[in-house]
Formats: structure tokens, sequence, C-alpha cells
């Protein structure tokens, strides 16, 4: 049997007994729901983690075409 087969099989053998444990959902706090304020900053924070670099680029252009 190749090793790799048996360092699975090993694993999963390993994890079976916190499996039971991980999937139980306990019952939770009791959650607010999310205020315009935080979905407004969220998405804000959200969308200039992909635009800011983009926009780098973009400005930047020329400079990297030269190179």
């Amino acid at each position: 049997m190749p090793r790799l087969v048996i360092l699975c099989l090993h694993r999963r053998s390993r994890l079976s007994p916190l499996a039971p444990r991980l999937a139980h959902s306990g019952p939770g706090r009791n959650r607010q729901p999310l205020s315009e304020m935080d979905v407004a900053v969220g998405l804000v924070v959200f969308f200039m983690t992909f635009l800011t670099p983009c926009g780098y680029i973009l400005h930047n252009l020329s400079q990297f075409r030269r190179q």
C-alpha cells in the first residue's frame, strides 16, 4: 500500500473522535441584527480591498509599460 494512502487513513482515524464535537452547534448568544452603519463600513472595506490595488495599477500604467 502506498505511503500516502496509509498517511491519509491514519490522519482520518486520528481526527474522527473530534468530528462529533466540531459538528455540534450550541445555542449560542443572542445576536442582534447589524445596523446600517455596520453594513456600510463593511461594504466600503470590502470594495476598497479590491479597488485600491486596481486603481494604483491603472494610475501607474504608463510607468509599468516602460519597465
